[in-house]
């Protein structure tokens, strides 16, 4: 029964992300690929979910701009809650401000907007996150 897909654990990614059209597109494509989805539109509403949720998330997909707080401050935030979490931080400023920042954090990917679905994909799976492609 090891290879029944229901009985594996659901992985769950946290989507930050205050455009809803693009926390809706992230969402479509993220639960395709096999995730159970976690939205949230502020850094504030981020950080009660993950500590509701922190021993579930596979996971988190951060947007730069939020109406609260910078999403690399998110970011960061939760890397100090636990050191080992992927964290895709998705932005349509300047990635190399954003690679320097993260340069010696090989659990953060950047991902430019607007991203496609394979982009978003390749993003996670960069950060070892297991993605199932249909």
């Amino acid at each position: 029964m090891a290879d029944d897909p229901s009985s594996a654990p659901v992985r769950c990614v946290l989507i930050v992300e205050d455009e809803v059209l693009v926390r809706m597109f992230a969402v479509d494509v993220l639960e395709e690929a096999g995730f159970e989805v976690v939205q949230a539109a502020s850094g504030a509403e981020a950080l009660k979910h993950y500590h509701a949720r922190a021993s579930d998330l596979s996971a988190a997909v951060i947007d730069l701009g939020l109406p609260d707080r910078p999403g690399d401050e998110i970011a960061a935030e939760l890397r100090g809650l636990n050191v080992k979490l992927p964290i895709v931080i998705a932005s349509g400023r300047s990635e190399r401000e954003l690679r320097d920042r993260f340069a010696n954090d090989g659990a953060v990917a950047i991902l430019a907007k607007p991203y496609t679905e394979p982009l978003l994909l390749e993003a996670l799976e960069k950060l070892d996150v297991a993605v199932t492609r249909r």
